[in-house]
């Protein structure tokens, strides 16, 4: 059953109060539900806890119409049972403590809230609430580990949860100095050894109560171990992102400044291999063919740095429009096929005989076609198969080899950037950049398609990407059976 928690925010802002929105929205959990009411000033606040139930209140101290802790006494002279939650600014902590000293049940920095925080404080504030009415019962059954201690520092009471967290017996703690400084003020985070393998970090505050008619100090313990973890872990994605920014913006930079002296050095040696400067001994012919087989190679890479680094910058310029997939599949296979007349590799189609106008950019999708197609002639022994079929959302394009097929540790990596496969090659050992299935994975996704690989039955590897099928295409297929019935 769902359990509906209905919260007053009292907040003058308006774009906090939407940022506040979300937070409460992200709080929600699968059996408990925020229902957030506002009010941008404290007579506002204050009619509707009139005429409205509520069961917690959170508050600015700083409104139109009332400023300070003066706002927090005539909310709770309006609704004395209520539980408030202040909200301060990171230099109003000590107006925060002040807060809980004059009834508040907690406070937050309003910098520092997310829907987690938000969430627990929520929590807090309601069970500290039923605290003031029920003192023993509540801490007994709350979750995060209570600790009362009195005004000489020695405890008189640890709830079952504050027993778990530092891994004692009622025994060990209950009747001791507390070892840690309950001094009310800001969080304090704790190490606590729990065990002999087991360290937790926790986070502690402190406010001033008074326990069967005396003074003393509850200290709310709160375990953050996973909290502080996720963290770390987002830290260094944080840093990770970071660093692969900077790694491919220094990618860019060196190819877009090798551009043009590469140029001018292809230039050179086209001059000299065309022998417009005079005629080549056969020694020297040699290496300007080398020469001219590595620029052209190095061109290949620089074209794909530049690629790569447009598509996933969202910069490349995308033409998309209604494409005949079966004509630019046989003209792109072709064309590769011409190019590598002198390989023993036969092309082999699988094609039907008419295929619905996919949606996408003619000129990347060849692109696509022709890094898969380098790849398979790369590993294959005797053919390369292209395989065209139809699902109901989209036309999907398999290009299969007869080599040793993929690796599987190499699966998870495969379209990853400078990543190529270990498996023999099957023709003259043509080396790759390591940027070809990265594009393509670009590419496809930018058209809205999906691209994925698999080892063939029997040997070989199988690429296989979908492309989404023009709107006019999808319209006239789903008009097909209704034209049929009618022509019976």
């Amino acid at each position: 059953m769902e359990q509906r928690v209905r919260v007053l925010l009292i907040e003058d802002d308006p774009d906090y109060t939407l940022l506040m929105n979300m937070y409460i929205n992200e709080a929600c959990g699968e059996t408990l539900r925020y229902v957030l009411e506002s009010a941008d000033s404290l007579q506002s606040g204050l009619d509707l806890l009139a005429r409205e139930e509520f069961d917690i209140v959170l508050t600015d101290l700083m409104l139109p119409d009332s400023r300070g802790l003066e706002t927090l006494v005539k909310v709770r002279a309006k609704a004395p049972g209520l539980p408030v939650v202040v909200l301060t600014n990171i230099d109003q902590e000590d107006a925060g403590l002040e807060a809980i000293a004059r009834g508040a049940q907690d406070f937050l920095s309003k910098n520092r809230v997310d829907g987690l925080r938000l969430r627990h404080s929520i929590g807090f504030a309601l069970e500290r609430n039923r605290l003031f009415r029920q003192m023993e019962s509540l801490v007994d059954g709350s979750p995060d580990g209570m600790v009362i201690v009195d005004r000489d520092g020695m405890v008189r009471y640890a709830n079952p949860a504050a027993l778990a967290l530092f891994g004692k017996t009622k025994d060990q703690l209950v009747g001791r100095l507390f070892e840690h400084d309950a001094e009310p003020g800001r969080a304090i985070e704790l190490a606590i050894s729990a065990g002999p393998d087991r360290r937790l970090s926790a986070e502690m505050r402190v406010a001033e109560i008074e326990w069967r008619g005396y003074p003393a100090r509850l200290a709310s313990i709160r375990d953050v171990t996973e909290l502080k973890k996720l963290e770390e872990v987002r830290a260094e994605v944080r840093e990770r992102t970071r660093m692969d920014q900077m790694k491919d913006q220094l990618l860019s930079t060196v190819a877009h400044e090798l551009r043009t002296p590469l140029s001018i050095i292809k230039a050179v040696v086209g001059t000299l291999r065309d022998h417009l400067a005079g005629p080549l001994s056969a020694d020297q012919e040699e290496l300007i063919a080398s020469a001219d087989r590595n620029i052209n190679r190095l061109t290949r890479l620089l074209n794909n740095f530049l690629d790569l680094s447009r598509l996933e910058s969202r910069r490349a310029r995308v033409n998309r429009r209604a494409v005949d997939p079966l004509e630019l599949i046989r003209e792109v296979t072709e064309g590769v096929r011409m190019a590598n007349r002198g390989r023993n590799v036969v092309f082999l189609y699988d094609l039907p005989e008419s295929a619905p106008n996919v949606h996408v950019d003619a000129d990347m999708i060849a692109q696509v076609l022709g890094n898969l197609l380098d790849n398979a002639l790369r590993y294959a022994r005797a053919r390369v198969l292209v395989r065209v079929a139809r699902t109901p959302e989209a036309v999907e394009v398999s290009v299969v080899d007869d080599g040793p097929g993929i690796p599987p540790d190499k699966f998870s990596d495969l379209f990853n950037k400078f990543v190529q496969l270990d498996r023999p090659r099957g023709g003259s050992g043509y080396k790759g950049t390591g940027l070809g299935l990265a594009i393509s994975r670009e590419i496809i996704g930018i058209n809205d398609g999906k691209i994925w690989a698999e080892n063939a039955s029997g040997r070989g590897a199988c690429f296989r990407f979908t492309l989404p099928i023009a709107a006019a295409s999808a319209e006239e297929r789903q008009e097909e059976p209704h034209a049929g019935a009618s022509a019976d």
